[in-house]
């Protein structure tokens, strides 16, 4: 959300010059940590607070309170080399924790497969973990295979896509809709049900992910430590207004529903 963050500064500050923004970036859990060592007044993470944050928040005396201010679609991607442009959830899950390990296995080429993944700081990586990779049978959760290439950023992860006829990754769709040099792929929830594309004509399908069809959806937040106060609050109300879900959109988000 680095990216996001500083869009959404640079436009307030022009309204309000007398105003001290400081942006810094690492992840969500580095967002998470500041917000509890009273180093930020705002984390703006990609996932909500896991229960293990709350507790510790709770010995801290601090009070998260929680702000949606935009949605973002998961893109899986591949070269554009790739023959392969469905995957179902199952499928997805079995190559990047290792039971999958060739394109031949599921109707591509005769390939090994190169995982590329985020850095376990990172919400994005956090939420595909737990919704792609599950727990299994034991209800323990299963892990990313130890082939994973972990890159710092969706940025770094798509150029390494566009290098690697043999790779797949994931991140979020706005920094790949508009790209010829790699390709999202469709996903499909089961079997029974519709193969459904995060990007339609090189835009990100913003109804998808409002109406729940895409599965690989989120909520954007913010948290702040109580209910925020002055200019605080004037920057949260900010980002939820029309000017600043127009931001949403030019960096290529999801905005509110509520508010587009």
């Amino acid at each position: 959300m680095v990216n996001l963050t500083q869009r959404w500064v640079e436009i307030y500050l022009k309204e309000n010059p007398d105003v001290s923004i400081q942006i810094t970036g690492g992840g969500s859990g580095t967002g998470v940590a500041a917000l509890l060592n009273g180093t930020a007044n705002i984390a703006t993470i990609s996932r909500e607070l896991k229960d293990s944050e709350i507790k510790k928040a709770v010995s801290l005396n601090v009070n998260p309170v929680q702000f949606k201010v935009a949605l973002d679609g998961i893109a899986v991607i591949v070269h554009p080399s790739n023959q392969i442009d469905t995957l179902s959830i199952d499928q997805i899950k079995n190559i990047f924790s290792g039971k999958v390990t060739n394109w031949n296995q599921i109707g591509g080429g005769d390939k090994k497969i190169v995982l590329y993944g985020r850095e376990n700081s990172s919400g994005t990586y956090e939420l595909f973990k737990q919704n792609i990779l599950g727990r299994d049978e034991n209800d323990r959760q299963i892990d990313f295979s130890p082939s994973t290439q972990v890159l710092q950023g969706t940025a770094a992860l798509g150029e390494a896509i566009t290098r690697d006829p043999k790779g797949i990754g994931y991140g979020g769709v706005g920094y790949f809709a508009h790209r010829k040099d790699l390709k999202v792929l469709y996903i499909r929830s089961s079997n029974s049900l519709k193969a459904i594309s995060p990007v339609s004509g090189s835009k990100v399908n913003f109804e998808v992910i409002w109406n729940g069809d895409y599965p690989l959806s989120r909520f954007l937040y913010c948290y702040t430590n109580g209910e925020p106060t002055g200019k605080v609050k004037d920057f949260l109300n900010f980002i939820t207004s029309p000017d600043g879900q127009k931001a949403v959109v030019n960096m290529e988000y999801i905005p509110l529903p509520s508010v587009n």
